[in-house]
Formats: C-alpha cells, structure tokens, sequence
C-alpha cells in the first residue's frame, strides 16, 4: 500500500489533470551533476562531473538513406550511405538490402570469391559489410577510410530507435521502418548469441519519456521512435507510471523498452573480427570514387558521398554531447530520452519529436543531444551556448538546485 500511496501523491502533485493509471512506480538513482555551477551570463563555471564535451556529425540525407547499386563501366559500386543519426538503429536491415543487391550483380559479372572489393568508410556500415561479405565467401576485401576513430559511429549514443532520419513522406517512412524492423531482429540475434558476426554489446533497456501536455512543466510527451516496434510486438507496450529519481523528484512519465548498442564496445568487436579474418582498414583519403581501380566498390562513406558521389542530398546535422566522469554507472542502466519544460523558462517552440533531456549509460554515461540541421560544427560560440544548455537543463529534470 506503501507504493501505491506514493503514486497517487506523485500524480496528484504533478498533474492532477492526468486521466491514466499508473502501472508502474520505480526509484531510480539520479545522474550526479551536482558539480556543475554557471556564472551570471548562464555559462558553465565549473563542471567536475564532465569528462569531455564531444562534436558530433550525423551524415543526414533528405529522404532515404542511399542504399542502390549500379554498374560504371566494368565497375560494380554499391552505394550505402545516409542513415542520418540511425546508422546503429538501421545497420542490419541495411547493410541486408546491399548485400541482396550486390549479389544479383555478382551472378550478372560472374563474380568469383576472389574478386577485388573496396570497402569506403570504416563506420559501422563499412565494418559490417566487409565482415558481411567475408560471411559470404568473398575474401580478397579491403577498407579505405581517411579515419576510423572519433567517428559518428563511435561517438553515436547507441539508442534504437527511428529518431533522426528525413523521411518526406509515408512511403519512405515505411520503408525505413522496415529496414528498422529487420535491424532490430539482428540485434536480437546478438542478443541472444546466434548472430554470425558478433554477439556482445547489445542489451535491452528501459527508456523514460514524458507525460505532460503543452504548455506544463516538467517532461512532455515525446515521439521516443520506439513506437513502430512496440505497434508490430517486437518489443514490448509501453506503460504509464512515475518515475521518482535519488534527488527526491517525481514525474509522470512513459516506459518503453529498446536495445542499447555499446558503441565503443562493438566497433571493437567488429575490429577484433576484422583482424582475424586479414581484412586490412588502410587510412587515406579516396578523392573520387573514380580513383578506386577494384572491380567492386562499396561506397559506406557517410556525409562523404556528398563529394565522391555528387549526392546533394547529403548534409550534416550536429549534435553535441557531454561525456560524464564519476557516474555510479551500474546504477544508472536506463535511457531518459524526452523533450522537458524547465519551470520558469520560455515555452519551447522547437520540432515536437525532439529530446530536450537525453541521458544515455554509454561509457562513463552521456548527456545530449542536439538536433541542429545543416549545421558543420564550426561555430564555437554557439557550441558552448548548447552545452551549458543541456548541462543546465539536465541538472533540472535530475532535480538539482539551480545557482
């Protein structure tokens, strides 16, 4: 009766108006950011609890992700490239669809098992092909990539879900749900120990998202992109309830459940594979596709097939995220991902589906993550702007006091 009271005090605090049952009440340890303290003009002053603040580009393109292949000349290129900031929620289904392409374009060149391939870009996309095509039978391959650390793919918060893509319309949306859909039944796979490439990294997760409507308080309702799986029963309904944090706050909030992808922990994974099976990650600078002489080519090149493949369709779209330090991370193995309305603040006028509060468990923990649209990262000015903001916006939702 104990918990049963606390939630209907909880409730009854922070939305009376509400009309939903409360299936759930769970205390959760805070975020500790009790270190983080902002001078007169808002900025942060001292922040011990931040490890390092990261820039991050996601290679967005406006509509679908490039997932075709074509022939030039004798030349067979494969095109998989502009998953915007889903590239881990989009991996397997397709990486999938290129492999099905590629194959009907073997069997049309008579390829053998020891043609020549290329593989550009050494991300998640590009590490899995060339792992994908070994699985295959093929086994003259090889990486090109002008870097492969401090990538998009390292530094992504490994959250899967649809939540940054530029669908235009509901075909493509479908489509891309799909391939969400077949990427999702991989990571079970990984899961459960059965995938024929890796089989660690990869665990389920609560996810926390908001229950207050416009012009409240607090978390407010939020597109978490874990909707599509929950409608088709590949992971399970979400549930209202109140969530109430070690710093004494409490919130109505929703409870999803996703896979959380260790990023660091995969593409190390996928790294360790690719050395044993002699698949070489050779750092350069491709300047054309042009310039790549193999018989195959697979172009996994992210925001870099704008050049090589002329694609104008391909831009950046920045996030920013704070790497935590000292974080009593086994203690805090949950996802916030909801938009939130500090008390006091402006009413917010931004894009409905976007996350103001982000917490990941990834490494040490994180926070973000902005969601700037056609945006490089270049102004420094406005960065620092962003991540006092987060910081500041975060300490708030974990219940901190303000200075």
């Amino acid at each position: 009766m104990k918990h049963l009271d606390c939630v209907v005090m909880a409730m009854t605090l922070f939305s009376s108006q509400m009309s939903y049952s409360a299936s759930f009440y769970e205390q959760l340890e805070a975020v500790q950011l009790g270190d983080a303290h902002f001078d007169a003009q808002g900025r942060v002053e001292t922040a011990g609890d931040i490890d390092q603040k990261v820039v991050c580009l996601r290679p967005m393109r406006k509509g679908l992700p490039n997932i075709s292949a074509e022939n030039v000349g004798e030349q067979v290129r494969v095109h998989l490239y502009g998953h915007g900031g889903s590239g881990w929620t989009l991996l397997w289904g397709s990486v999938d669809r290129a492999m099905a392409l590629f194959e009907e374009k073997a069997k049309e060149h008579k390829l053998n098992e020891h043609v020549p391939i290329t593989v550009i870009g050494a991300g998640c996309m590009g590490k899995v092909v060339a792992l994908s095509l070994y699985h295959a039978g093929y086994r003259n391959i090889r990486i090109v990539a002008e870097q492969d650390d401090s990538i998009a793919s390292l530094n992504s918060t490994g959250y899967l879900a649809m939540v940054s893509l530029a669908t235009e319309n509901e075909s493509e949306k479908k489509q891309a749900e799909q391939l969400a859909i077949d990427t999702l039944k991989g990571y079970k796979k990984v899961e459960q120990g059965t995938h024929p490439i890796i089989n660690e990294g990869v665990h389920l997760v609560d996810v926390y998202s908001g229950l207050g409507k416009e012009g409240e308080e607090g978390p407010l309702e939020t597109y978490t992109g874990i909707e599509p799986y929950a409608e088709a029963g590949l992971l399970p309904k979400p549930e209202n309830g109140v969530v109430k944090f070690s710093t004494g706050v409490s919130y109505p909030m929703r409870k999803f459940q996703t896979y959380f992808m260790d990023t660091s922990v995969l593409m190390e994974a996928f790294d360790r594979e690719l050395k044993t099976r002699n698949i070489p990650v050779i750092h350069e600078t491709v300047g054309s596709l042009d310039d790549i002489k193999t018989y195959v080519v697979f172009n996994c090149s992210g925001l870099g097939a704008a050049k090589l493949n002329h694609d104008d369709k391909v831009y950046p779209n920045m996030g920013l995220l704070l790497e935590l330090a000292h974080q009593p991370l086994k203690k805090l193995d949950y996802i916030i991902y909801t938009r939130y309305q500090p008390p006091g603040a402006p009413k917010r006028i931004g894009p409905m589906d976007k996350a103001d509060v982000y917490f990941m468990p990834r490494r040490g923990g994180l926070l973000g993550a902005t969601f700037i649209d056609h945006n490089d990262g270049s102004d420094k000015a406005l960065n620092e702007e962003l991540f006092s903001k987060i910081l500041r916006e975060n300490k708030q939702f974990f219940g901190y006091p303000q200075n």
